[in-house]
């Protein structure tokens, strides 16, 4: 995990290279505004520790400069202003959490920890359209409802989603979500398909796999 720290007050950026390359973080340090923009473009880094009051290009400029550009890095905005509208003006710029100065080492670590897990959680589910496939917990989520797929019918259901709209034929399935070589006399894929269908509709009432007659199966997500 690369972090860039961009503060021009050596004593702080050197303080919090120490403590993030202590805890397995790699950890780099520009000094003004331009070197931020300069250093994102040369190299990719997971996240930014970005000064407000910096020479140059203040943190505000830089932020702004690098949504307009598309560039989506987490940042993490390091300010002294307590003032609330300073803070929302950060999160308006486009950074995504701040810490206002004086600020120990642990709030830094937990704050870039709670970032990272709302972007692995955002990370973590595929958009269907109808629903929402998660794919840490395995589970069907519509709304606030959700239901618990079996470890086949998630794998069918990622593939199917995989490649939405398109055909794909039982011998595929047998190769690519069960590994093995196609055989007429199974069936396991028409059972697992027929699960899958009952699951999606009584959560949505909609029927998204559809069968084509000596071809196979395609998934539509609308």
């Amino acid at each position: 995990m690369k972090i860039l720290i961009a503060e021009d007050e050596k004593p702080i950026a050197n303080s919090l290279k120490k403590n993030l390359d202590s805890y397995g973080f790699e950890a780099a340090i520009v000094n003004h505004g331009e070197a931020v923009l300069d250093e994102l473009q040369k190299r990719h880094y997971d996240l930014l520790l970005l000064d407000w009051r910096m020479p140059k290009k203040n943190g505000y400029q830089v932020c702004v400069e690098l949504r307009k550009s598309g560039n989506l890095i987490p940042i993490i905005l390091l300010t002294a202003l307590n003032d609330v509208s300073n803070k929302v003006d950060a999160l308006k710029a486009g950074a995504d959490d701040y810490i206002t100065k004086p600020f120990s080492i642990e709030e830094v670590k937990a704050r870039i920890d709670a970032l990272l897990r709302r972007i692995q959680l955002a990370d973590s589910k595929v958009n269907c359209g109808i629903f929402s496939l998660n794919l840490v917990t395995h589970t069907l989520e519509v709304e606030s409802a959700s239901i618990k797929l079996s470890e086949k019918e998630f794998e069918l259901l990622n593939f199917l989603t995989a490649n939405q709209g398109l055909v794909i034929s039982k011998e595929t399935l047998h190769e690519k979500v069960w590994g093995l070589n196609f055989s007429p006399s199974t069936n396991f894929v028409e059972v697992t398909v027929k699960n899958l269908r009952k699951k999606i509709e009584e959560l949505t009432d909609k029927k998204c796999i559809k069968t084509i007659y000596g071809e196979g199966y395609v998934f539509f997500g609308e």
